[in-house]
C-alpha cells in the first residue's frame, strides 16, 4: 500500500547518523568475516590479500567510478560524509550526473574479484559458503529495502526513490 504523501512515510536521507554508519558497516562486514574465516584456515597471508583486494575495490574503483557521482560525495567538503565511507578524504573530482557505460563496466568488473576471491576456500565448507551467499543476499536486500528507497544518490542504479519525491527534492535543492 502506497501512502498518499510519500515524503511523510519515506523521508530522504540527506545525512547519515553514527548509528546508520555503524549498522551498515557492521552488516557489510559479515560476508567479509565469513570469507576471511574460510581463508584463514589455510593462511593469514591470503586473508591479507583478500583485505587488499576489498580495499582496492572500495577505496579506489568504487570510490572513483561510483561515489564521485553521489550527492553525499559532492556535498562533502574535505572528507566524505556518506554512510559507508564516512571520513575518507575526497581524492577524486566530483562528477555530477549519470555514470558513463565505462564507469558501470569498470565498477562491475572491479567487484568480481572481491566477491569471488574467497570462494575457493568457501567451497571446502558448504556451510560457510551458504552463509557467505546468504550474508551478501541479505545485505543487498536490506539495503535495497531500507536505504535505496530514500537515498539522495539518484545516479545509483539501485536507487528506488519514487519519481515524485525525487522531483520534489531536486526542485527544493535547485537542480
Amino acid at each position: 500500500m502506497s501512502p498518499s504523501n510519500p515524503r511523510q512515510a519515506i523521508p530522504l536521507k540527506v545525512e547519515h547518523s553514527t548509528k546508520d554508519r555503524l549498522y551498515w558497516n557492521f552488516f557489510n562486514m559479515i560476508p567479509f568475516l565469513i570469507g576471511s574465516i574460510a581463508i584463514a584456515r589455510d593462511s593469514f597471508k591470503w586473508v591479507a590479500v583478500y583485505i587488499g583486494i576489498s580495499l582496492l575495490f572500495f577505496l579506489v574503483i568504487e570510490f572513483r567510478f561510483t561515489c564521485t557521482h553521489c550527492l553525499h560525495y559532492i556535498r562533502s567538503k574535505g572528507c566524505v560524509k556518506c554512510m559507508m565511507l564516512h571520513g575518507v578524504p575526497k581524492l577524486f573530482k566530483d562528477r555530477p550526473g549519470s555514470h558513463s557505460p565505462f564507469e558501470k563496466v569498470i565498477t562491475g568488473i572491479g567487484a568480481i574479484p572481491m566477491f569471488l576471491f574467497p570462494v575457493y576456500w568457501l567451497i571446502r565448507d558448504p556451510l560457510l559458503l551458504g552463509a557467505y551467499i546468504v550474508a551478501w543476499a541479505l545485505f543487498g536486500m536490506t539495503a535495497r529495502r531500507y536505504e535505496c528507497i530514500r537515498c539522495i544518490n539518484f545516479e545509483c542504479p539501485m536507487n528506488r526513490v519514487p519519481a515524485e519525491l525525487r522531483k520534489e527534492f531536486e526542485e527544493k535543492e535547485g537542480f
